[in-house]
């Protein structure tokens, strides 16, 4: 007959048979225990009128060494995170990026706002993929706004002279091996890079861009690193007085000023020097001005002077100030910018006109000096050795 039982021991024979025929005991922990919880951290991520908890694996947190890890080994090992202020897809986006390192990016202003996130949390390695990312698709229609987020989100300076990797299109193979180009190696270079390749673009196609209404947006600091560029390539002058005019009048309209000639040129400041006057005709000087005078009467009237060949003062008649001027307005601009710094396979120097690439090229020999490079002085060695045989 069958008994009942209460208990494991009782079915085993009481307390001697229940410790000889125990039953196993599982090894793996319940999928709801503590142990299994303190792999994952949930970070609640406060929103408006909602909040989202978004789970991340620890390891690949902490791994991470970025803001995110910082915060987690700051919380005494809570398993609960808060954060504020953040696009919780964008946020979601970021955690599995540190999981997995990929990401995919929808469009270049998803990419700027995962450049935000990067640069928020101290994720240099999301830096620079953002930054490749966005200079490979980097365009016309949306150059101005990459443009824009660097000086936002990064320190800005003037862009310095390119540098020393354009080596590697000597045409001497000894120097092309020894000077190896380095490229940006710091998110802050790639950044630098990164603005010298919208100012390029924007050197290259400153007729479309000047046509952009987000060229009105921008702000002072912003749009004279622009229009003091030496290489923006223009059919005309004209088009960058355009562009100077509608500036100056929407400034007018954002402070609530009077648009009156003189409001104008206070706006723009120094920037009604930036065109190049003297390579204009006196019928574009004259339509020109009648639509808004940059410059003061006496400038004007030296500019119509010259243009029309009638100025009877010779250059030493003219103060420093009026000969610098002159001369400025008189320079043309160079006939092709240069070339960007490689970043992704948009930048690559074959994809330029090979005239693009050889008045680069005559440019940094111009930048370099009358230095000679080592086929030049292979071969007056060669010579010299030539000309002691045959003494």
């Amino acid at each position: 007959m069958v008994q009942p039982f209460t208990n494991i021991m009782e079915a085993n024979g009481g307390a001697e048979g229940g410790r000889r025929a125990a039953a196993p005991l599982p090894t793996a922990p319940p999928m709801d225990s503590p142990a299994n919880d303190a792999q994952y951290v949930d970070f609640l991520v406060l929103g408006n009128k909602e909040n989202y908890l978004v789970r991340a694996e620890r390891k690949a947190i902490l791994d991470s060494n970025t803001g995110l890890a910082q915060m987690l080994s700051s919380g005494g090992g809570d398993s609960k995170c808060v954060v504020r202020d953040v696009n919780r897809d964008n946020f979601e986006t970021f955690v599995r990026y540190l999981e997995t390192k990929f990401i995919k990016y929808s469009s270049p202003t998803h990419t700027l706002e995962m450049l935000e996130l990067a640069t928020r949390f101290q994720c240099r390695q999301l830096e620079i993929h953002c930054v490749k990312e966005l200079d490979l698709n980097l365009h016309v229609n949306h150059v101005l706004e990459v443009y824009q987020a660097l000086w936002f989100y990064h320190l800005i300076a003037p862009p310095k002279e390119p540098t020393k990797d354009t080596k590697r299109r000597s045409r001497c193979p000894r120097a092309k091996n020894q000077n190896t180009a380095s490229g940006p190696l710091t998110p802050e270079e790639y950044f630098a890079a990164l603005l010298n390749n919208c100012l390029q673009l924007i050197d290259m196609q400153a007729e479309e861009v000047f046509l952009l209404e987000a060229m009105l947006t921008l702000r002072f600091p912003e749009l004279e690193m622009i229009v003091k560029r030496d290489a923006l390539q223009l059919s005309s002058e004209t088009l960058l007085l355009d562009v100077l005019a509608r500036w100056s009048l929407e400034d007018c309209k954002r402070k609530h000023v009077d648009p009156t000639a003189e409001n104008r040129r206070r706006a723009l400041g120094a920037l009604c020097y930036a065109p190049r006057y003297l390579t204009m005709s006196r019928r574009e000087f004259d339509a020109a001005r009648e639509r808004v005078e940059l410059l003061d009467p006496a400038e004007s009237q030296l500019v119509g002077d010259i243009l029309t060949g009638g100025m009877r003062r010779s250059a030493a008649n003219l103060t420093p100030e009026q000969q610098t001027l002159v001369a400025r307005f008189r320079t043309p601009r160079p006939e092709f910018p240069q070339l960007p710094v490689q970043l992704s396979a948009r930048s690559h120097p074959r994809n330029y006109p090979k005239k693009m690439r050889k008045a680069a090229a005559e440019a940094e020999r111009e930048r370099d000096g009358p230095k000679k490079g080592c086929c030049n002085r292979l071969l007056l060695n060669c010579c010299s050795v030539f000309a002691c045989i045959f003494d």
